[in-house]
């Protein structure tokens, strides 16, 4: 058994991972109160791992409470901790500093290129929005970043006089209520962000969603789309395999 673990910019989230099938993800917001005690309960009931696979983005204090529970309970497990490489697993990075690409996006994009063969823009849609092409060799043609909707929302919040964190307000189009129209606005941007870059390709590529908020904003996108919650998974599972056969 894998144990794969993915710390972002807000949740910790894990899941296992046997003969290539990756269970249910769970999740943990790291900057709870009670996040080690309820970490350490969660995985004490884990049987021991043969590897554990390492994904983070998050602060090196979140990252080294991880690392210390999952030593203290596991201390035989292999670790495995990829960086974003200039290419891997079929895929070669556009960055001329491959290594200042977030190891989230590089393993999404890992993930992507073997879970649907061909030309894929991999959206993932988490406290940024982040957006790379993938053309179907396995070329990343480069991507864009932007606010997530909370921070789009949060943005608002501090920056203007009275305009409150709208916590999701329904139906979604023109408003006639603040909260509703921020709500819808912040979709709206999002939504324009990803049908311009993929409207201003030259050929057809996949839009494949993954990320916390991918399922809501799937809804304001037209044409065909693949959600996949476990993208970054599926590409982090490819380094355990690669390590426990030497490779």
């Amino acid at each position: 058994m894998i144990l794969l673990v993915d710390i972002g910019n807000s949740y910790l989230k894990w899941t296992v991972a046997e003969r290539g099938a990756i269970a249910e993800t769970r999740y943990l917001d790291y900057r709870a109160a009670n996040f080690a005690a309820g970490l350490a309960e969660a995985w004490a009931g884990l049987a021991e791992p043969e590897a554990i696979g390492l994904a983070a983005v998050a602060a090196p204090d979140a990252v080294e409470s991880v690392l210390r529970l999952g030593r203290s309970l596991w201390p035989r497990a292999h670790w495995v901790r990829p960086v974003s490489a200039g290419q891997a697993f079929g895929v070669a990075s556009a960055y001329r500093k491959p290594e200042k690409l977030g190891v989230d996006r590089w393993l999404a994009m890992i993930g992507a290129r073997h879970a649907y063969p061909g030309a894929n823009c991999i959206v993932d849609c988490g406290t940024a929005i982040t957006v790379d092409f993938v053309a179907a060799d396995g070329r990343h043609q480069g991507g864009l970043i932007c606010p997530g909707l909370r921070l789009m929302k949060q943005a608002l919040a501090v920056n203007t006089h009275a305009l409150p964190v709208a916590a999701g307000a329904g139906a979604v189009g023109l408003a006639a209520d603040t909260d509703a129209a921020i709500d819808s606005g912040v979709l709206w941007a999002a939504a324009g962000l990803i049908e311009t870059a993929l409207r201003r390709q030259n050929q057809h590529y996949r839009l494949v969603l993954t990320g916390g908020d991918a399922a809501v904003l799937a809804q304001q996108l037209a044409g065909d789309r693949v959600l996949d919650s476990q993208l970054v998974f599926k590409g982090l599972w490819h380094y355990c395999i690669a390590a426990e056969c030497g490779g």
